[in-house]
């Protein structure tokens, strides 16, 4: 059987996570410092698919740590901040996420607003692009990767963007160290949930259509691994909110779909909890993903963090090996997608490796 990559770079998050608290800091510590000059009102977290959905999740931890008087931190796709762009002052922080340092949409915006205001570009590739455009660059760390779909650059860049909030709002030494700790509990994640794949993924490989829902940094992470089924499946699977998951999606859940209910310890999840449960009523299987289980089908323990922020970091990858096994067993190959020519068409040729 030919190696396997994609899985390997599932099991090197926890590894990626470390290094990059680790040797990241240093850098996330001297853009906050450039940051907190400006004396910033809106600090904008921008980029696309998987960079737009760790931009979500690092936006909880401003929301955990900003008062009255600090920034406001918002979260918004590169594209559409790039052709409809607010009006910018020098007290604007835009932090630009790109795995590659080179994707269009956030390289273009750093070229029209650097002369305006502070750019902050977040990374996994020294040199590239973005490296030469922002005033102040965090290199997330965990080794090169070359892989179509992103799961360990994923874990990386979101760090080094929790770790730039983190300093920005000075944050108490137990923020960094739950942060740290979230490598152990992705760590434990996925050594619970690979044991279940053999029985979980023919249930779930029939399907074609998935239901990802949480609250919180769980929704971040629902939009983050609904991609992934998308991604490497090739089947229809959608991420939602858990009360928008009560309207849209309720219409559709029955018989022929699964659902993926995220959970994260925090109070959020009794209402998440009861959307898993109408799903189960409604004849959906249900996947449950994070510290308990309510409905009685399938479970993969992931443990609680003592910050809510930080949890997608635990939640994603075992639902990203999930998807990679799902795939393999429909017949598809996630290390060689074949939506390649897709993105190559759209000139996305940096997720691509080209």
């Amino acid at each position: 059987m030919a190696q396997e990559l994609i899985p390997q770079e599932i099991h090197a998050s926890p590894a990626a996570i470390r290094a990059t608290v680790n040797d990241t800091r240093p850098a996330a510590s001297q853009a906050a410092e450039q940051m907190r000059a400006r004396h910033p009102r809106r600090i904008y977290l921008i980029g696309n698919g998987t960079s737009l959905y760790s931009s979500m999740a690092a936006s909880y931890t401003a929301r955990a740590l900003a008062g009255g008087d600090d920034p406001l931190v918002i979260a918004w796709p590169a594209g559409d901040f790039r052709y409809f762009t607010p009006q910018l002052t020098e007290r604007d922080v835009v932090v630009g996420v790109s795995a590659s340092g080179e994707f269009r949409d956030v390289l273009a915006v750093f070229e029209t607003i650097r002369e305006r205001c502070l750019c902050v570009g977040i990374t996994h590739i020294p040199g590239s692009t973005i490296t030469r455009l922002a005033h102040a660059t965090l290199i997330s760390s965990g080794g090169p990767s070359n892989m179509p779909v992103m799961t360990k650059t994923y874990a990386s860049t979101l760090t080094a963007a929790h770790l730039l909030l983190l300093e920005y709002f000075q944050a108490g030494g137990d923020y960094t160290a739950d942060l740290l700790a979230s490598a152990d509990r992705c760590e434990e994640a996925l050594a619970k949930a690979e044991p279940q794949l053999a029985e979980v993924v023919p249930q779930l490989a029939k399907f074609e259509h998935a239901f990802y829902f949480g609250a919180g940094n769980a929704y971040a992470a629902a939009l983050e691994t609904a991609l992934k089924m998308k991604e490497m499946a090739i089947l229809h699977a959608e991420g939602s909110e858990t009360w928008e998951m009560a309207s849209g999606p309720a219409t559709r859940v029955g018989q022929d779909t699964f659902c993926v209910g995220l959970t994260d310890g925090d109070s959020t999840d009794t209402a998440t909890a009861d959307g898993i449960r109408h799903a189960r009523e409604w004849g959906a299987r249900v996947l449950e993903v994070g510290p308990n289980a309510v409905a009685g089908d399938l479970h993969f323990p992931v443990a609680a963090p003592r910050f809510p922020c930080f949890a997608s970091l635990a939640l994603v990858p075992p639902l990203a090996l999930l998807a990679f096994r799902v795939a393999r067993a429909r017949g598809a190959n996630p290390d060689r997608p074949a939506w390649r020519e897709r993105y190559l068409s759209q000139g996305m040729s940096h997720i691509l490796g080209e």
